[in-house]
This record gives structure tokens, sequence and C-alpha cells, in this order.
């Protein structure tokens, strides 16, 4: 008998051990959710432009703010003539953020000669940077665009019209 009760407390541990361990574990079902958006796209609505000027004798620096405004140092002389930051309308998915990232020195070319200037400390509205951007209920954002132009001196920039080119890159965060 004592064989027997020892046997039977043996196989309610089991039993009880096993019951516990079916107990602790838990099947569930759960779902998984995607949304595809739409592509982040950017078009140029205004050209930066540094204006007209006069390089005189020293050359200089003139620099476009993201808000449009113009200023030299050096000889530089400007002219009563526009000068516009670059603007760009992202678009994308409504309330997305996004980064701009900015160039670092670009070059512009004398379109007569093989003269250049160089565009460098480049700045934006909003700043560059990872998620300063952000798209706004309807699912756009417009991004104003500044840099800094070094001008040479007459010999080194003659007069006539430089043009050149930059990147800006646009991603979702």
């Amino acid at each position: 008998m004592k064989n027997l009760t020892s046997l039977f407390l043996v196989l309610a541990l089991f039993f009880g051990i096993a019951a516990q361990k079916a107990k602790a574990q838990a099947i569930v079902t759960a779902q998984v959710f995607a949304e595809v958006i739409e592509a982040l796209t950017a078009t140029e609505t205004s050209q930066l432009n540094f204006g007209k000027f006069t390089p005189d004798v020293q050359g200089g620096q003139i620099t476009v703010s993201p808000e449009g405004t113009r200023s030299k140092s050096g000889s530089v002389i400007l002219s009563g003539a526009i000068a516009n930051s670059g603007i760009f309308r992202v678009t994308g998915a409504p309330k997305a953020t996004f980064t701009v990232q900015l160039p670092s020195t670009i070059s512009l070319s004398h379109q007569n000669s093989e003269k250049t200037m160089l565009v460098s400390n480049w700045i934006s509205t909003p700043q560059q940077g990872s998620g300063t951007g952000l798209l706004a209920n309807n699912g756009e954002q417009y991004i104003y665009i500044g840099a800094t132009l070094q001008v040479g001196s007459i010999i080194a920039n003659p007069v006539g019209i430089y043009t050149g080119t930059y990147d800006l890159t646009f991603a979702y965060n």
C-alpha cells in the first residue's frame, strides 16, 4: 500500500506539472499592417540667383539667405538687380517628415571663357538634417535655399553670365 501511495503521488505530481506546462503556452493570431505612401517629389519654383554685381579690385563674397536677402563682403559692388533664394516645392505623404541634404561646393562657369566662381556655405529653411522637413496636411512644404558666392577680382571673374547646377536630396525619414 505504501508503494501504491508513492506511485500515486508521483503520477499526480507528473500530471500536475504537465498540466501547468500546457497552461503556460498560448497561441494568438495577430495582425500585420503595411502602408504604401506616395513618392516624395521636389520641383524648383525659383532659381537661386546672386543678382548683378561688379567684383572691383579684390572681389569678395555675395550671400543670399534662404529668405532671399542679399549681402556682400569685400570689394564687391552690388547693383540694384534682383537676387533670389532657390525655392523648391516638396510633395509626398501628408504629415510625413523628411531630410534635406545640401551640396558642399559647386562651380559656376563663365559662358564665354573657362573662368569660374565657387558657391559654398549652403543653408536651407527648414535646416538641413534628419526630420527637419514636415509635409503639411496637404502633403507639401516649400524649402528655401541660400548660399555664398566666392567672387574673384575683375581679372579672375570677367564680365558675363556664370551658370551651374547643384543637387539637393530630399528623403523620407
